[in-house]
C-alpha cells in the first residue's frame, strides 16, 4: 500500500539513478581522497629528502671551500717559512753594502725591496722591533741589556738580533731580541 511505503527506506535501485549516481561519487570520491592524502604523503617525502640533499651539497660546497682555502693558506705560509733564510741573507748583503752606492748595491736595495713588497702582499709582516713593549708571543729575548722599561715596568725591545716575522697574524718566528731590565 502507498501509506505503508511511505515510512521505509528506499534501497538505491528503488531511489532511482540520482541516489546510485551519487552515492557512487560518493565512494569514487572517497577513493580520490585517500589516494590523493597518500600522493600528498609521497610528495612531502620527495621535498624532505630534495630539501636535505640540498642542505648536505651546501654544507659539503662550504666544507670544500674552506679546506681549499685553509690548505693554500698552509702551502703559502710554508713557502714564506722557507723564504724567510732568503730575506736574511738579503739583510746581509744590505749592511755590506751600505757604504757603497755602485749599481750591484743599488740593484740588490731594488730586488730586496721588491721581495719584501711580495711577501708583505702575501701576508708576511715583520714583527715590532727596537721600542715595541716585550711580548713573549713575538719576542724571544736571548740577552738584557740597561734601559728604559714601560711605565708599568715591562721591559721594552733595546736591539733586535734577528728579524722575527708573522704571516697573517701567525708567528713564523719570533725575533730575537734584547731587553732591557
Amino acid at each position: 500500500s502507498p501509506a505503508g511505503e511511505a515510512g521505509r527506506d528506499l534501497t538505491a535501485d528503488e531511489a532511482g539513478p540520482d541516489i546510485a549516481a551519487a552515492e557512487a561519487f560518493a565512494s569514487a570520491l572517497g577513493e580520490l581522497s585517500t589516494a590523493l592524502e597518500a600522493v600528498t604523503r609521497e610528495r612531502d617525502t620527495y621535498l624532505d629528502h630534495l630539501r636535505r640533499e640540498r642542505a648536505q651539497f651546501e654544507n659539503y660546497r662550504k666544507r670544500s671551500t674552506r679546506e681549499l682555502t685553509e690548505a693554500s693558506g698552509r702551502g703559502a705560509e710554508a713557502l714564506i717559512s722557507q723564504m724567510l733564510s732568503v730575506l736574511d741573507n738579503f739583510g746581509y748583503v744590505l749592511e755590506a753594502a751600505k757604504d757603497h752606492d755602485d749599481a750591484v748595491a743599488k740593484g740588490v736595495r731594488m730586488v730586496h725591496a721588491e721581495l719584501r713588497d711580495v711577501l708583505a702582499r702575501a701576508g708576511l709582516e715583520d714583527v715590532p722591533g727596537v721600542g715595541a713593549p716585550f711580548d713573549p708571543t713575538w719576542h724571544d729575548a736571548v740577552m738584557q741589556v740597561e734601559g728604559e722599561t714601560t711605565q708599568e715596568g715591562e721591559p721594552v725591545v733595546a736591539q733586535v738580533l734577528r728579524n722575527g716575522y708573522r704571516f697573517k697574524g701567525r708567528v713564523l718566528r719570533p725575533a730575537s731580541v734584547a731587553v732591557t731590565q
